[in-house]
Parts: C-alpha cells; structure tokens; sequence
C-alpha cells in the first residue's frame, strides 16, 4: 500500500525570484511529490506561479498583514487552512515576522509549525522596537527552529537549540556551460566582448546597498578609464526608479545596466567575471554559493557571513567603510587573480551540504516524513 500523500503548507513572501523562493523552489523541483506535496500561501504573485502549479502545487495569495490587518489574515490563513487541508506541517519563512502565521496554524489544530530565519539582521527601522516581541512569539508558537546558518539562527534563537537547514542549490547547473553560449548572452546585453562585466543578483532593496555599487561604478568610470566594464544587475524592486535617477545623474548609462528579474540566472552568472555583494547584512546569500559555483571570483561586504564562503578561495571580504575607491582597486584585483575551479567548487558545496540532495533529506527529516 502506497503511503498517504502528505501536505506542507510554505509561507514565502512571493512566487517571483528571490532568494528565500529561489532555495524553496530548489527543494521543491527535488521532491518526490507523490509522497510530499507543497502548496504555498504569498502576497506576491510572480515568474514561478506557473511552475509550481504546473508540478501540483496550489498556491494561495493574500494581502499584506499590513494592509489588511493582524487578525483579518490570521482568520483568512485558518479559514485556509481548514478548507484545503489537512497539512501535515507549516513552514514559515518570514522568521521574526511569522509569530501570527503560525499562531494561526496552532489554533487551525496543525502539530508542526516550522520558523524558518533567512536573515541575521532586520532590515527596516520600525521592526526593531518590536524585535523581542516578534521574536518571541514567534519562538513560542513553532514546534521547529531552523536557520539558514548559525549567525543566523543565534540572531534569531539567541542561546536556543534549532537546526540548520543549508540553502540548496544544484551546482552542476553552474558548471561547465559553453564559451558560445556565453558570447551568446553578452551579444543579447550588448556587452563588448572586451568589457568586464561586474554582476549582481538582488533585490533592489537599501539591505543590499545598491547605491554603494553606483559609487564604485563611478570609480570606475573616472579613475580607470582605460578598462572597459559592464556592471549587470538583475531584480526589481522598490529602489528601482531611485536608481535608475542616480545613474543618469552620475552618467553611467553606458556602465550600468539594470536587467530586472531573469530566470536563467545560472546562464548569467557565467558571464561574469566578478560577482559584487556590498549588503550592509546577509543571513546566508543564495546568490553567492551560485557564483562560487560558477567559479567566478566573489568581493563581499563583511556583513556577509563568512559562514556562505566555501573555501574554494574565491571570496573575499571587505569593509564597506573601506570606500568605494578602495572597492574599485580590490575588484580589479580578484579579477586579475583570475576565476576558480569548478570541479573543486562542486566537491566543497558537496561537503558542505548545500546541494540539494543533502537539504532535501534533512529537510524531509524535521518533518518527519
């Protein structure tokens, strides 16, 4: 007798590219789906509407919390809940936001409530005031503690025991693609085949420093102008028509180009010769394991956790205090140093479990199916 088919109901903020629906998704294409099911409640409808359903997912959207109020969506996520249940398990992952998803959960009788952290800071002002009390009911209501990494989990869970759950990735999609294809891309950008192309996967959003890139950009520009260079970078998002203001202001037209959100970021990363990551923090970048396995050299800011590099020398830190002129010299730098190895990268992601297989099963461990 086949084993009944099972149910986890995932909160992500959105069915678009992103770095906390990017891992899900990874998860998801590996599922056995006839023992495991995934549908999805989100505010945003994005790219991946399409594909999760066209692999049995049911997806559910709802208004922002802040919109349509506290107890509105916990009453619309219970009513959810009974109507296209039963679930087996919750999992949620907004972190310290997610204390009323799964409070609704708890009262909607689920015995499995995951919280999931993909972050080791907060990124607006108003939330850390709130910060303990978030926390904490957030902690109170889950049966589960999972962190992407320990900086983290401690940010999140402070001295409290959780799991790591590593962020998955399948690094042979980054590996061993074609020059022609390669030169296919940089035609279709309209990037030179002599430039630098200095690439960036993010959204456009102040946690990830955008400004700082146009800086550097402009040290580029005026200080280095024998060195032809292209910086690609890909997302949407709110800073989208601030950004575009700077650019023009700065005259960077030529130098910058904002591609919005992409689905073969694989392809791009291959096009690459550096991949920039100045965030004022990060809990452990999706973004930056794929460009290590691409073997494309990597400067981060240090509110990157050091957790994310994976020992194949291809990243290195640097203050954001440093400045953008500094920035400029050291990016040239990594790039002269020259691209990693592949084979080598794909063995360390391996090791250190962030491929898929090794996610999956810890993941399908926790819950307990």
């Amino acid at each position: 007798m086949s084993k009944e088919l099972k149910r986890i109901l995932h909160i992500i903020p959105s069915t678009g590219f992103g770095g906390i629906t990017s891992t899900v998704m990874n998860l998801y294409r590996a599922l056995d789906k006839e023992q495991v099911q995934f549908d999805f409640a989100s505010f945003n409808r994005g790219h991946l509407h399409d594909e999760i359903v066209s692999m049995g997912g049911r997806i559910f959207y709802f208004e922002y919390m802040k919109k349509q109020g506290i107890f509105r969506y916990m009453r619309a996520l219970k009513k959810l809940i009974h109507e296209q249940g039963p679930y087996h398990a919750i999992h949620v992952h907004n972190g310290y936001k997610g204390g009323f998803a799964l409070l609704a959960a708890r009262m909607a009788g689920i015995d499995t409530r995951i919280c999931h952290i993909h972050t080791s800071n907060v990124e607006q002002r108003w939330q850390k005031a709130m910060l303990p009390l978030l926390k904490s009911l957030s902690i109170g209501q889950a049966t589960e503690l999972i962190a992407c990494g320990k900086d983290a989990g401690t940010f999140m869970y402070g001295a409290r025991s959780f799991s790591i759950l590593m962020n998955a990735i399948q690094p042979e999609e980054y590996a061993n693609r074609s020059p022609w294809e390669r030169e296919q891309l940089r035609r279709e950008l309209n990037i030179p085949s002599d430039c630098l192309v200095i690439g960036h996967v993010g959204r456009l959003s102040p946690v990830k420093n955008h400004h700082f890139m146009l800086e550097i950009a402009e040290q580029l520009k005026n200080h280095h102008a024998s060195v032809p260079f292209r910086f690609v970078l890909v997302g949407d998002g709110p800073l989208q028509s601030e950004l575009e203001e700077i650019i023009r202001k700065k005259g960077l037209e030529k130098h910058v180009f904002m591609i919005g959100s992409r689905e073969d970021i694989p392809a791009l990363m291959n096009i690459f010769d550096l991949y920039l990551l100045p965030s004022h923090f990060e809990g452990l970048p999706v973004t930056l394991l794929e460009a290590q396995a691409a073997a494309i050299p990597c400067l981060v800011s240090t509110g990157v956790t050091r957790e994310s590099d994976i020992g194949a020398e291809m990243v290195t830190f640097m203050d954001v205090s440093a400045g953008a002129q500094a920035w400029a010299y050291e990016l040239l730098s990594c790039i002269d140093r020259g691209q990693g190895n592949q084979q080598e990268a794909r063995a360390k992601l391996t090791e250190r479990g962030y491929d898929v297989n090794s996610s999956l099963n810890r993941l399908l461990q926790i819950y307990n199916v």
